[in-house]
């Protein structure tokens, strides 16, 4: 996209970039233009200066000099702002421009411009163009490894290629013409978890050198990449498969991270937070039939926060009384998505679970409303198939729920 700017062409967007704030400004009184006539006048008023700015700056300076990034920044701003974002794209393409024959090629200060640049793209609807540079921004942060600002790119890029993976195996992939290997999109679309998993260890090792500085962020990216794990996992045959399963090894290293990061507990707020490592950590391996390695640990985590005083409402968070917690936790809940607004409807359901959480005399009861027998069904399916976390002060426990057709809440029943 950068180009090199010469004088000429300089002058010539300068004058389109002022048309078209001008013209704008100038709607005629009563025009369907005229809507927007107040808000161009606003724009008008703060790029006027900066125009003319940028203008002066040329003449005195040339038009590679630095002092023009900011100006050119700001203006790029003020245009994707105000939804110019074809201008905006122009603008900050020079500043991008700028910055590396000014800085360097390879600067990690330009991240910010390509990703303003990237917001306007995907406003205008060039999601090619967006995606390059996306590209382009990932080999910035590779570059610069060792600074701890490239963890946020990998992050963010790590986040949508789980976003990704996850609409794939919702809905699979649109209906696509394709030459060659006809399964390849398919292959690449399926590889998203790996491309994640990659981009979750960059980011993590951006913040290594400085542990002790950076734990939050370290234990939240531990739990991205334990993510990762579930989503490969649960989409397999058997979630169990022997003692020597690697994703199971895997996320137990994550999750035993996660736990470190999180410090001492020494403090019921800080006893509320080494808990809940604990206990993410007992769900991994209860997920992995784990069982007495993870009841020891749902131990640990119940003594420790009995120990630090915490409230039982916090208590209760963790190892609820009157519903069960799915595992895993931060999956969606069963039925995500089946809700019909407005309904009256419901389904109610009883059902127990043993002392590894394993559910068992899964019942519905009645069922009212639209849609309620069919996802009764599935209701049912969704229970007998999960895994729920157990209470370390029972061998089990029963339950009586309503399932919501409104909202799909799963709520005690009276």
């Amino acid at each position: 996209m950068a180009r090199g700017p010469g004088q000429q062409w300089s002058k010539a967007w300068l004058t389109a970039a002022a048309f078209a704030v001008v013209s704008a400004a100038d709607a005629a009184p009563g025009s369907a233009e005229n809507d927007s006539a107040v808000s161009a006048d606003d724009l008008l008023k703060i790029t006027e200066p900066l125009l003319n700015g940028i203008a002066e700056e040329e003449a005195r300076n040339g038009p590679y000099s630095a002092n023009l990034i900011e100006l050119l920044t700001s203006l790029g701003l003020a245009y994707q702002e105000s939804g110019e974002d074809v201008l905006a794209v122009a603008v900050l393409d020079r500043a991008l421009y700028l910055k590396r024959v000014n800085e360097g090629l390879f600067g990690l200060d330009q991240a910010a411009l390509l990703e303003r640049l990237i917001d306007s793209e995907l406003a205008i609807g060039r999601l090619e163009s967006a995606e390059d540079l996306r590209g382009k921004l990932l080999d910035l942060a590779r570059r610069n490894r060792s600074d701890e600002r490239s963890a946020t790119i990998f992050r963010d890029a790590a986040e949508r290629e789980v976003d990704r993976y996850e609409t794939f195996l919702r809905e699979g992939l649109p209906p696509q013409l394709t030459i060659g290997d006809p399964e390849a999109p398919t292959r690449a679309a399926a590889s998203g978890v790996w491309r994640a998993r990659r981009l979750y260890n960059e980011a993590i090792w951006a913040l290594a050198a400085n542990p002790r500085l950076n734990r939050a962020e370290l234990a939240d990216l531990e739990e991205g990449l334990a993510r990762t794990y579930y989503l490969e996992a649960s989409n397999r045959n058997r979630w169990y498969q022997g003692v020597d399963d690697p994703l199971y090894g895997l996320g137990l290293v994550s999750y035993q991270r996660r736990v470190d990061y999180t410090g001492t507990a020494a403090s019921p707020s800080q006893a509320i937070d080494y808990a809940r490592a604990l206990v993410e950590l007992a769900d991994w391996s209860l997920l992995f039939s784990r069982n007495g390695t993870a009841l020891k640990r749902y131990a640990e985590a119940y003594a420790l926060l009995v120990g630090q005083s915490v409230s039982a409402a916090s208590i209760e968070e963790f190892f609820p009384t009157d519903t069960p917690v799915f595992l895993p936790s931060f999956a969606p809940p069963p039925l995500d998505g089946a809700a019909l607004a407005g309904s009256t409807g419901y389904v109610d359901v009883d059902f127990e679970i043993g002392k590894y959480g394993q559910p068992r005399k899964v019942a519905i009861v009645p069922a009212a409303g639209d849609r309620a027998e069919a996802i009764s069904k599935q209701l049912a399916s969704a229970i007998g198939n999960g895994r729920f976390r157990p209470s370390p002060l029972a061998d089990g426990a029963e339950y009586r729920l309503r399932y919501s057709l409104a909202d799909g809440s799963l709520t005690p029943r009276p």
